[in-house]
């Protein structure tokens, strides 16, 4: 009986989690009310956080950047990638690299973990004078559609490794090795994805 409510129980939170990936991977994709666009003429990175597991093993990183609109002084925090600044800004000047400066759509979230939040908010106060067209707490994430996707495909994934493990636990002694490591590799390799799209 233990064991019946324990499997129930695990079925129940796998659902839960499940249900929770492919939900807000849909609110992302088709939420319109949240899209901001903004025409930046300078940036510059505010915070950097390094995400690890059990502090030892990095799963990569985040990247906060202020961005400011000169003529207007509107300005936004956008979540992006160490890479996407170098392409389109100056690192000497801050300056956009395009003439005219460089044009941003794209959904805002929130910042993430409480902490998080709260040093950007901390951080954009000490900006008098500038119009944040999002609250400091959030910003535009550019990488919000990749997100999605990979969320979606996690889900699709998630039967089919559940599925494999349970003809692998069948099969037993009669399992090939090479099968078996390609296994455990998709398997961890699903858990960093995971990981990635969850932190």
């Amino acid at each position: 009986m233990k064991e019946r409510l324990r499997s129930i129980g695990l079925i129940i939170l796998v659902a839960l989690f499940a249900g929770y990936i492919l939900v807000t991977a849909i609110l992302d994709l088709t939420n319109q009310k949240d899209i901001y666009t903004i025409r930046l003429d300078e940036a510059v990175e505010m915070l950097e956080i390094e995400h690890s597991i059990g502090g030892l093993i990095p799963v990569g990183k985040d990247h906060y950047f202020l961005g400011i609109n000169d003529e207007s002084g509107d300005a936004v925090i956008i979540k992006a990638s160490k890479s996407w600044y170098k392409k389109n800004f100056d690192e000497a000047t801050y300056c956009a690299k395009a003439p005219g400066g460089l044009t941003v759509t794209s959904l805002a979230k929130s910042a993430g973990k409480f902490s998080v939040e709260s040093e950007l908010i901390n951080m954009t106060a000490q900006f008098e004078g500038l119009n944040f067209i999002v609250e400091p707490g959030s910003c535009l994430t550019l990488n919000y559609k990749t997100m999605a996707i990979v969320k979606l495909a996690l889900f699709v994934l998630a039967p089919v490794l559940i599925f494999f493990g349970w003809k692998i636990s069948k099969a037993g002694t009669f399992v090939s090795k090479p099968a078996a490591i390609t296994y455990v590799f998709g398997v961890i390799a699903y858990l960093i994805a995971l990981l990635i799209v969850i932190l």
